[in-house]
């Protein structure tokens, strides 16, 4: 399954637009909040999920407060490689930054995604691609997405054109480019 999402160039707050099989959805960070706070939405404008940060100083801390009662906690576990878990009582998930604009995201020892983001952003306008497994939960693999968008703290910048190098530094796993969603 492919999923893109992809941030809008030029809005005032940051704005995203998801497109996956079959359906759409709309997240966008709230006006004015000390701490990052998104809502991700259907088209139609039900709630799904929210998003919310809390107060660190260097690392990526959020909740992913889902609609349907699950409750994941995002947080960044090793700064220096990129390694980030997301987990709740039940599952628990590890996303890895790779050298380059590559991501991958396990489930236990199963890869169930990888990540693309764009190396030409204009404005705000970052994009990734994700493809992922059928089986794999699009909404939680979303929420990690935009809360890493949000928490490199790049979202609101000015600029107008930027060319992203990616990562230059050490890696926790190294990308598998034989991968290949099922």
């Amino acid at each position: 399954m492919n999923v893109t999402i992809q941030e809008r160039k030029f809005s005032f707050r940051s704005t995203y637009d998801i497109s996956a099989p079959g359906v759409t959805y709309f997240a966008q960070k709230a006006f004015f909040a000390f701490l990052d706070k998104l809502e991700l939405r259907t088209k139609a404008g039900e709630l799904v999920a929210k998003l919310q940060s809390h107060f660190t100083f260097i690392r990526t801390n959020y909740d992913f407060i889902l609609t349907d009662g699950r409750t994941y906690h995002f947080l960044c576990e090793k700064i220096w490689k990129g390694v980030y878990v997301c987990e709740r009582s039940e599952e628990s998930f590890h996303l890895y930054r790779h050298k380059g604009l590559r991501y991958s995201i396990f489930k236990g020892d199963d890869q169930i995604a990888a990540i693309t983001k764009n190396r030409l952003v204009i404005g705000n306008g970052n994009e990734y691609d994700i493809r992922m497994n059928s089986d794999a939960d699009v909404i939680v693999i979303s929420c990690m997405v935009l809360a890493l968008n949000t928490g490199d703290g790049d979202d609101d910048k000015d600029s107008t054109v930027t060319y992203d190098f990616g990562n230059v530094g050490p890696e926790d796993r190294r990308f598998d480019d034989s991968w290949a969603p099922r």
